[in-house]
């Protein structure tokens, strides 16, 4: 039965992509070896699948009359699959996330260590990354979860806030004068040492603003501020646990950060990720 998945997959795969060099790809096999099995099958089947024209691929009349059929079963193999492993036990798999470092450490750490305790043969690759960077990566299908800082709408993707949380100034100890929380038009002048994470909102809500150096380390954020470089916009988030010793204010009109997490549907995740999904 498992040979002739591999050649159903490889037939549904192909007509998909037109092409067997991107089915392989896909496939994570050779061209040959997906042209191979398509062969195999036209054999067994005794009809022409395909018009083989150069490297593309046609469906004949035939190949489209048997489509529907051979991907269905291709999937409901796959639910089959999944099923016999969640009844066994998860020892196998793999999750990407991609996060800002504040999520990483503050958020993701515990959870992924319990699942990775609860789960050690399932690989977990963390992608530290920016905003950007996670949306990209998760439109690209390189990582299972990514977190954003605002709703994503996308077929075949769901998306439900993870964490909202308050946007401070962090500055030396007697930097500002006036006591209480900071108007957002009197930082116009400032000098910032910019965390990846809110250089955006800087850079929307403050024109021209002046900025030392962007970076997504936020130790090196509170040691550069500690040491007079500049003043900084963090999430308050990055701040839990930490022992600073810098004045640290509120804005006088609140902004706060929402973020995201971002990943297909559940039918359409791996096991390894359902897992983690309810872990999370």
């Amino acid at each position: 039965m498992e040979a002739n998945i591999r050649k159903f997959r490889a037939f549904v795969t192909s007509a998909r992509l037109g092409s067997f060099t991107r089915a392989a790809k896909e496939l994570g096999c050779t061209q040959s070896t997906v042209s191979r099995m398509v062969a195999s099958l036209e054999a067994d089947w005794q009809l022409k699948l395909f018009h083989r024209r150069g490297a593309a691929l046609v469906l004949t009349s035939d190949g489209q009359a048997v489509l529907e059929d051979a991907d269905r079963l291709c999937r409901s193999y796959d639910d089959l699959f999944r099923h016999v492993e969640s009844l066994r036990g998860l020892d196998a798999g793999s999750i990407a996330i991609a996060a800002p470092s504040s999520i990483v450490a503050l958020r993701l750490a515990k959870p992924l260590g319990a699942f990775v305790r609860s789960h050690p043969g399932v690989q977990v690759n963390i992608i530290e990354c920016t905003y950007g960077e996670a949306q990209s990566l998760m439109g690209k299908d390189e990582v299972d979860f990514a977190f954003v800082p605002h709703h994503v709408r996308a077929e075949g993707l769901e998306c439900t806030l993870f964490e909202r949380d308050e946007l401070v100034i962090v500055a030396p100890r007697g930097h500002f004068a006036q006591p209480g929380a900071i108007p957002v038009e009197s930082l116009l002048d400032e000098m910032f040492v910019a965390d990846t994470e809110t250089a955006p909102l800087l850079q929307r809500e403050l024109r021209h603003t002046n900025i030392r150096c962007v970076t997504s380390n936020t130790t090196a954020i509170l040691a550069m501020v500690e040491a007079g470089l500049g003043i900084s916009l963090l999430p308050s988030l990055a701040l839990e646990g930490s022992d600073t010793r810098l004045d640290v204010r509120r804005l006088e009109t609140p902004a706060w950060r929402s973020m995201y997490l971002v990943h297909h549907h559940a039918a359409d995740l791996s096991v390894a990720a359902r897992a983690f999904l309810a872990a999370l």
